[in-house]
């Protein structure tokens, strides 16, 4: 795949986008014309039936449809998990790894933080200390006086 999306996948993730926007749109109106219909009825008309409830179910699995096919389109079928195919799955998912690892990037850049130079570049020293025999005072290695009472180490 590369790091390009296919045009077949954003095909798929335009469609469904537009089919959840129907979707939107088919659940909004029983909402905008119960009101409506509603007022009708109190001035005498006919009551509303069980199509317009329809319309709204209608309208929800179209946005729960519409959603699965960006979701596939967006990570790719392996990716996505409907195949379970490790190495097709990497490939799919490639390109939003790689947008993740770029924004981990420029976030380090934005805070200043080099990771190469992270720990210094080289191995910490080691650091001896001796205890001083009259406090217990963990002393530096060259002290010739503890540092806590003052006794000869």
């Amino acid at each position: 795949m590369g790091k390009q999306i296919s045009p077949e996948r954003k095909g798929l993730f335009y469609a469904g986008l537009v089919i959840q926007v129907i979707g939107g749109c088919l659940f909004a109106v029983p909402f905008i014309a119960i009101p409506i219909i509603m007022m009708r009825m109190h001035r005498g008309s006919d009551s509303p039936g069980p199509g317009v409830m329809l319309v709204a179910f209608i309208g929800f699995a179209l946005i729960a449809i519409g959603g699965a096919m960006r979701g596939i389109a967006a990570k790719g079928v392996a990716g996505s998990g409907l195949v379970l195919d490790p190495e097709k799955a990497r490939r799919d998912l490639e390109p939003w790894t790689r947008m993740g690892g770029g924004m981990v990037k420029d976030a380090l850049d934005e805070a200043d933080i080099d990771l190469k130079n992270l720990g210094g570049g080289s191995r910490p020293e080691k650091v001896i200390m001796i205890k001083c025999r009259e406090c217990g005072k963990l002393n530096e290695e060259d002290s010739k006086f503890c540092q806590e009472c003052g006794k000869p180490i």
